[in-house]
């Protein structure tokens, strides 16, 4: 009879204890994938004024934003108050159609009426008949 030798049992290679670390990582990736918010940062930080009108945010072909100090950014691009209108109506321009043009005013909640009444004033100068106002919502709370 002819005796051979028995098979050692498999010794734990190093490799083997790295497995359930991977398995912790892809899953606290996928983890922060799914919780995570992916949006790209405005150019200047505003915070919307409230309103209880809900409705969405239509397409628009400009973004121009307006801080609580008064700068301003079209496009994320800064740009000076005397310089807006020019820069509307190059915008217009590249659009290739006034009518249709929609601009998205966002701005300040502490921005004063009177200087986005005439900051307003200056759009419709540039000739852009469609407007919107970004607002938040309103919340509401039940103590």
């Amino acid at each position: 009879m002819i005796l051979l030798p028995k098979t050692a049992a498999r010794s734990n290679q190093l490799d083997d204890n790295m497995i359930p670390l991977i398995n912790i990582v892809f899953l606290m990736l996928i983890f922060f994938m799914i919780a995570g918010q992916l949006t790209a940062s405005e150019l200047i930080a505003i915070k919307p004024p409230t309103s209880q009108q809900q409705s969405a945010i239509a397409e628009h072909d400009a973004v121009l934003l307006i801080s609580a100090t008064g700068q301003l950014a079209l496009n994320d691009v800064f740009i000076k108050a005397e310089t807006l209108i020019e820069s509307l109506q190059q915008n217009i321009s590249e659009n290739n159609n006034a009518q249709s043009f929609r601009l998205l005013v966002k701005t300040d909640a502490n921005v004063p009426a009177t200087e986005l009444t005439d900051l307003l004033k200056q759009v419709r100068a540039a000739g852009i008949l469609k407007v919107s106002l970004a607002t938040q919502t309103q919340k509401t709370r039940n103590d």
